[in-house]
């Protein structure tokens, strides 16, 4: 069963934790064996001083580069899911901010109550941070979005003209709602509840929604109540107990964002992956490819490519090696090639 930050509306884009596995460090300094090198460091977005590490490729003169943006919840440097990625671009000769989100690790705030705002600032000051280096291309700078990082990228990308790419891993372009509807539907049913039961789950999921615009506790603290004396009391248990928690300021930020019109102003190059098993987990995947194909379409944009996985689920990971899936990496080489690794943008 997953925890409370799973179980809302409230769920999944918000402040679900990114796969992870042990956390890993590689060498500091120099060049490590893994063929790349690594620096520690910090950069400032408005009143907040962040850290990351960042990767260099072994060939690093005027590389292309590119700032992770991590999912929800507390992530850091030492996501294993987030530097596979990061570590997946290095090697095909990319310098990869591999961020610590603010909160989380070495970096300054509070990542509760931070909104999507928050977040495409920090992205953008690692933009800028990647456009001074000497060894890094500033015309070829872009963003990496995980997860909810995929709702920031088009947000920050939007905001800037100095952004050259975008990359969506894993994050949805439907609504917040939509997505933590479709995603706390999927959590029940993965509990074994029977359909019945599933929509109870979410009538508690909807008064959830509706404290954060009415106010109305009374209302959604009698549902989760009852969700408690119920056979889905431990999906219940998952709901804020209190109205003072700060998830529910964060959101209140979130809960009507539409990611559609920002991905609408972005010139750039995006590249869109989803697994296609996140159908039954994370994101609704076809109805996700479906608005943004449509979308796209509908303005003349061309270079975009949008590919889902088969096979593989959120993480896009093989479900046998737990490696990333090799038709996830060949997506992400044969796309770089043809818009960004090899030369600028078009």
């Amino acid at each position: 069963m997953r925890t409370v930050l799973l179980a809302l509306l409230l769920s999944s884009g918000s402040w679900q934790l990114a796969p992870t596995a042990a956390a890993v460090r590689p060498m500091q300094g120099g060049r490590d064996t893994l063929g790349y090198r690594v620096e520690d460091v910090r950069y400032r977005s408005d009143q907040l001083t962040l850290a990351a590490d960042l990767l260099l490729p072994a060939r690093s003169i005027r590389v292309p580069g590119a700032v992770i943006i991590q999912g929800s919840g507390t992530s850091d440097r030492t996501n294993r899911w987030a530097r596979d990625i990061a570590e997946a671009l290095v090697h095909r000769g990319v310098a990869v901010l591999l961020t610590d989100k603010r909160g989380s690790g070495a970096s300054e705030g509070d990542w509760r109550t931070a909104n999507f705002n928050d977040l495409a600032s920090d992205a953008l000051a690692g933009v800028q941070l990647l456009r001074k280096h000497p060894e890094i291309d500033p015309n070829r700078v872009g963003l990496v979005g995980l997860s909810q990082g995929g709702w920031v990228a088009p947000l920050a990308a939007a905001r800037t003209d100095e952004v050259a790419f975008v990359i969506d891993i894993s994050g949805a372009t439907v609504t917040f709602a939509e997505q933590t509807f479709s995603e706390m539907a999927n959590t029940a049913r993965r509990a074994g509840l029977k359909e019945d039961q599933v929509q109870e789950v979410l009538d508690l999921n909807r008064t959830a929604a509706e404290y954060l615009t009415t106010g109305n506790w009374e209302r959604y603290e009698g549902a989760r109540a009852r969700g408690l004396q119920s056979e889905w009391r431990q999906v219940a248990e998952g709901f804020p107990e209190s109205p003072d928690l700060p998830i529910w300021t964060f959101l209140r930020s979130v809960a009507n964002y539409n990611p559609l019109p920002y991905w609408l102003q972005l010139t750039e190059p995006v590249l869109v992956l989803y697994g296609e098993l996140d159908e039954q987990d994370n994101v609704p995947v076809q109805e996700s490819v479906r608005r943004l194909e449509f979308a796209f379409r509908s303005v003349g944009k061309r270079n975009y490519q949008i590919v889902v996985i088969p096979g593989v689920g959120h993480s896009l990971r093989d479900p046998r090696s737990r490696a990333l899936a090799p038709a996830f990496l060949e997506a992400i080489s044969r796309w770089g090639e043809q818009f960004v690794w090899l030369s600028s943008p078009p």
